[in-house]
């Protein structure tokens, strides 16, 4: 991987010498950017375990998460990587958003009727935001990497036949 030599990379992308594994590694590199830097802009802080943890936590599952769509993408038909994370990721993330706002509504009102309040302070805070961004990010790349499958592998959903 080319690291800091813009001219470098250009070169080698014109002349089709970077292979589509290190243009992998470039997408994994940003992405573990974009993962860990609201965390690092954070001045309300929960303290240096829990910040470590969320940050640890992310990671694993941008990694692994990642990873295992391009092991998905390598054991199927090879083809068109990175044009099918990109679509695939974008479509999963709205969807898994919307979702999310729908659930977050009864489970909002269920929490308030109980009487339990996540936000009592900023160390129950940072545990509910750990607990929540772990079960998106795992829920994700479940969504994701079933997507990959079946692109991948070339199944389509089938219609019912009644």
């Amino acid at each position: 991987m080319i690291w800091f030599d813009i001219k470098e990379l250009e070169r080698g992308l014109i002349n089709r010498e970077i292979s589509d594994r290190v243009i992998f590694n470039y997408l994994l590199g940003n992405l573990i950017l974009y993962s860990i830097s609201p965390y690092l802009a954070g001045s309300d802080s929960p303290g240096f375990l829990l910040i470590f943890l969320q940050i640890a936590v992310t990671l694993v599952i941008t990694v692994v998460g990642t990873s295992r769509t391009y092991e998905i993408n390598t054991s199927g038909d090879r083809r068109d990587y990175f044009k099918r994370f990109l679509s695939l990721s974008f479509v999963t993330g709205i969807r898994l958003f919307v979702f999310m706002i729908i659930a977050a509504i009864p489970i909002g009102i269920i929490l308030g009727v109980l009487g339990f309040n996540p936000f009592v302070n900023k160390y129950s805070e940072g545990l509910f935001n750990l607990i929540l961004m772990a079960g998106g990010g795992v829920l994700y790349y479940y969504m994701l990497t079933n997507s990959f499958k079946r692109v991948s592998h070339g199944h389509q959903n089938q219609p019912v036949v009644q």
